[in-house]
């Protein structure tokens, strides 16, 4: 069994408690519009080639592949996807254990979808656990029940993702509707899982969802609390280096905005945070 990933970054500080190690998964069944991960959209292997730090070396012969890749020497060019057999990818995060124990951190599984490679994305998460190393699984929630009961056992935290609650708004914010991705929220929330709401504000798109959020989200077991996240346009450059239409909103979140959020969202009850 191999997994495809876009990616780790250590030391991370945003993506649960203590030091994470995050693996972005690659692939993820929604497109929303304001994803700032676009390399893991596709489930594919992809080349980036970022035109501004191209030195014209002339290494890469105009080839774009994961070989001159890992041979630009002004990192120009960057592959996203590699394949790891669950045991390989284990060792490999093995080697922060010690970040991990000292400030209560651990593996995040993120994306993309992480349970959008659900065998391998459990096996990974087993392993990571039997090692005594802390789980959190970040996911968008629409996925298949079968991945959630898979992964269950080993995870110590879900990091779900909450963008609407009016079907037509998540539709036109990611392709697809949120009826299951509302059912399987209610699901983890049944089953006493500890859940971490990410509420990506994006003004103009869905900031006139925070009550109704709000009011769904209060009435469910094992909230732990409710991140809103603020947008921005930082991955404009990854689009264009990986020659994908760049579709980020042309709009501002404000700090302002954010905090009228966190004290709706708090008015209902809920442990909101930025």
């Amino acid at each position: 069994m191999k997994g495809m990933i876009a990616g780790i970054k250590r030391m991370e500080i945003h993506d649960g408690d203590g030091l994470r190690t995050t693996v972005f998964f690659k692939g993820c069944p929604l497109k929303c519009v304001w994803c700032h991960n676009p390399e893991s959209i596709a489930f594919d292997k992809q080349t980036a080639w970022f035109r501004e730090k191209c030195i014209s070396c002339g290494r890469c012969g105009n080839r774009h592949t994961q070989e001159t890749a890992d041979g630009c020497p002004a990192e120009a060019l960057v592959f996203y996807g590699r394949e790891y057999e669950p045991e390989a990818l284990i060792a490999e995060l093995r080697k922060d254990e010690l970040f991990f124990r000292n400030s209560g951190g651990g593996v995040t599984l993120s994306g993309g979808e992480c349970l959008a490679q659900p065998a391998f994305a459990a096996a990974v998460a087993k392993g990571l656990c039997e090692c005594g190393i802390s789980v959190y699984v970040d996911t968008c929630g629409f996925v298949n029940r079968a991945c959630l009961d898979a992964i269950i056992p080993y995870t110590d935290r879900f990091l779900y993702d909450i963008k609407a609650i009016d079907a037509a708004v998540h539709k036109k914010c990611t392709g697809q509707d949120n009826a299951l991705i509302l059912e399987n929220l209610q699901y983890l929330a049944g089953r006493r899982c500890a859940i971490e709401i990410r509420y990506p504000l994006v003004v103009g798109w869905n900031d006139g969802e925070c009550r109704k959020i709000g009011a769904f989200l209060k009435e469910l077991q094992g909230i732990i609390k409710v991140k809103v996240l603020q947008y921005h346009h930082f991955a404009g450059s990854r689009y264009e280096a990986l020659g994908m239409e760049n579709t980020l909103p042309d709009t501002v979140t404000t700090d302002a905005d954010v905090q009228a959020a966190v004290s709706i969202l708090r008015g209902c009850g809920l442990n909101a945070v930025t």
